[in-house]
């Protein structure tokens, strides 16, 4: 058999594990690298064993679900039929059962919360063309962790042949982790049928039709030996981790662009300059009518130089977000042009975005705080006030924040393109609409201490200014809390 013609993927459950996001968004639809888990799991369906038709079993959040359906469907008219199932609410054993009556030939299921990079699925041909008479295959896969044995289930073999299945088991019996893929035939359904619940649950597991089917079949089941980097997403540390690999796996093919927007900051913009020199494949000076040498300098720096348009808001958070649609990289990194910032903390705002959507600097670390800076404590208070100020707010999202005015961060192009929309701070205060924004939209916004330097050109924060600076960034996230999408 060169392909399998049906395919399923499990998107039903609820996730609770998850949380805060499930409450959001159903872990299916959690992205990586661009695609949700579902839409990764449909390619791989297609691509490994040329599916004709995906049943998607769905229920919580299923309105989402359907759409992203209908939105890959939109994008992938040559692709496979996709045809959204209701689930039973009896667990996965159920809902597989429930297809019984349109599907009559072997079918590959996938949980739709795991996600497999770099992948050898094809290898569930290889074992239906050497036993073709089986009645189900699962995918295993060696590994030295047993804790994720533990996570998952065990499997014991004769052979390729299985002799037994244990879920979760406290001491698994080798180094056979159980994944989340399945081949079966029809035969599973009348196995169904015959499974008694399980006395944990309360319902007909799985595990426990595949154990019966393992035992007492005349085909047999049958184990397949996959090769994979395999992330079984239970919780949001598992889904970040997952976020994690694949990004580092992948780190060295990005681009990254580098944005100092400026106003007359000829007494720094070129130590700027000179110090990010050679860490980014461009950097984008974005200058806002300077009528000293600043355009001069950095040009000498052979930096790449862009004025402000007449037609876009001459104010710093108009400026800053003009710079970043402009910048080609795939992540952006935004600097202040007056020397308070210094790259040695740039490799550590490039790590931690391997991790997340958007990384903010702190500088309320004391420690890093060059001596005779013009940060005082009371603009250090005044900023961790107002970053937790965010955090109680958006305490659902579980953000941590101690600084709301930071003007040394990174995002991912992507990320911010999807919140563009919605950002309309023109002040200089602009970051904490940023981050807020990023938290809104469910996605992850870390924040990491940074050094902070005396700027050149320089004042120390005057009481009554800190004390305006503060009403200013008090507005702002007030607004964003009470009227999100009415700016």
């Amino acid at each position: 058999m060169k392909k399998i013609r049906i395919g399923v993927i499990a998107a039903a459950g609820k996730g609770t594990r998850a949380y805060p996001r499930t409450t959001f968004i159903p872990k299916p639809l959690f992205e990586i690298q661009g695609k949700t888990i579902l839409h990764r799991n449909i390619e791989l369906l297609t691509e490994k064993f040329g599916v004709e038709k995906i049943y998607i079993l769905v229920g919580y959040l299923k309105e989402q679900v359907v759409a992203e359906i209908e939105k890959i469907r939109f994008f992938s008219r040559k692709g496979p039929e996709l045809i959204p199932s209701e689930w039973t609410t009896q667990g996965l054993g159920a809902d597989i059962a429930s297809l019984r009556d349109r599907i009559n030939e072997p079918f590959v299921t996938i949980l739709g919360d795991e996600f497999y990079y770099k992948t050898t699925h094809e290898n569930f041909l290889k074992t239906l063309q050497k036993y073709p008479k089986l009645s189900a295959s699962i995918g295993v896969q060696k590994t030295t962790l047993t804790s994720r044995i533990r996570k998952n289930y065990s499997v014991e073999l004769n052979r390729d042949k299985i002799i037994n299945l244990v879920e979760k088991p406290t001491d698994p019996p080798n180094n056979l982790l159980g994944l989340g893929s399945y081949l079966f035939t029809p035969e599973y359904f009348s196995f169904y049928d015959n499974t008694s619940p399980s006395p944990r649950s309360g319902i007909i597991e799985l595990t426990d039709v595949i154990d019966k089917m393992a035992k007492e079949s005349k085909g047999s089941v049958y184990a397949t030996q996959m090769n994979c980097e395999y992330f079984n997403i239970n919780s949001m540390q598992d889904y970040h981790h997952a976020v994690y690999e694949i990004r580092n796996d992948q780190f060295e093919k990005y681009s990254v662009s580098i944005v100092v927007p400026t106003q007359n900051h000829e007494r720094s913009i070129s130590d700027v300059l000179v110090d990010f020199k050679g860490k980014a494949k461009e950097i984008l000076v974005i200058d806002n009518g300077s009528t000293d040498d600043s355009v001069k300098l950095a040009a000498i720096e052979k930096a790449k130089i862009l004025s402000l348009p007449s037609d876009v808001e001459q104010d710093l958070g108009s400026q800053v977000r003009w710079g970043i649609e402009q910048a080609k990289g795939d992540i952006v990194i935004v600097v202040s042009p007056d020397g308070s910032f210094r790259s040695k903390d740039f490799p550590k705002l490039l790590e931690y975005l391997k991790d997340s959507d958007m990384v903010v600097g702190t500088r309320t670390t004391r420690q890093m705080i060059e001596q005779g800076s013009n940060l005082r404590p009371l603009a250090r208070l005044i900023n961790l006030f107002m970053g937790k100020l965010v955090e109680v707010f958006w305490w659902g999202q579980e953000p941590r924040f101690t600084d709301a005015d930071c003007h040394y961060f990174g995002v991912w192009k992507e990320s911010y393109n999807k919140i563009s929309n919605e950002l309309n701070e023109k002040s200089r205060f602009y970051v904490v609409e940023l981050m807020i924004q990023f938290v809104n939209a469910h996605m992850r916004c870390i924040e990491i201490p940074v050094s902070y330097y005396k700027p050149v050109e320089s004042s120390d924060y005057a009481l009554m200014e800190s004390i305006k600076n503060a009403w200013k960034i008090f507005n702002i996230i007030l607004r964003k809390k009470l009227m999100p999408n009415n700016d």
